[in-house]
């Protein structure tokens, strides 16, 4: 088991995850991370929740938000900088879907997939040798 930690923006927020090996990056080209994260795509990994800690004194607000499912997303972020640490799609009840960009390390990691390329910017080039025009079949 690989334990990786993370921090926000202005080091208020601090956690950890635990992964089976080394985390990649999922890139999500879905319209409501752009929005949030302001960029072409954010940085994911879909990791159990029971392997998601918190470990600073600081506590993350939520925003919550419907997802493409019609579902609630809730949005996990520092108070302070609103660095998001972690996503948590109702639909899949025991995961988060963590941001890998700000974990350590993670100019190591390795671009694993790219999700909802139907969504991407046409000028951003595809990345990953895996794309899903959605998400991955079940």
């Amino acid at each position: 088991m690989v334990t990786t930690a993370g921090k926000c923006h202005c080091g208020d927020l601090k956690w950890e995850i635990t992964t089976e090996e080394t985390p990649v990056h999922i890139l999500c080209h879905c319209s409501a991370c752009k929005l949030i994260g302001g960029g072409d795509y954010t940085l994911n990994l879909i990791v159990p929740k029971d392997n998601c800690k918190i470990t600073s004194e600081t506590q993350p607000s939520v925003y919550t938000y419907k997802g493409d499912s019609g579902n609630d997303v809730q949005c996990f972020h520092c108070p302070k900088c609103t660095s998001h640490p972690w996503h948590y799609q109702t639909v899949n009840a025991d995961n988060y879907v963590v941001r890998t960009g700000l974990l350590e390390g993670a100019d190591k990691f390795s671009v694993a997939a790219e999700v909802y390329m139907k969504e991407k910017f046409e000028f951003q080039p595809k990345i990953a040798e895996t794309a899903f025009d959605t998400v991955p079949p079940s």
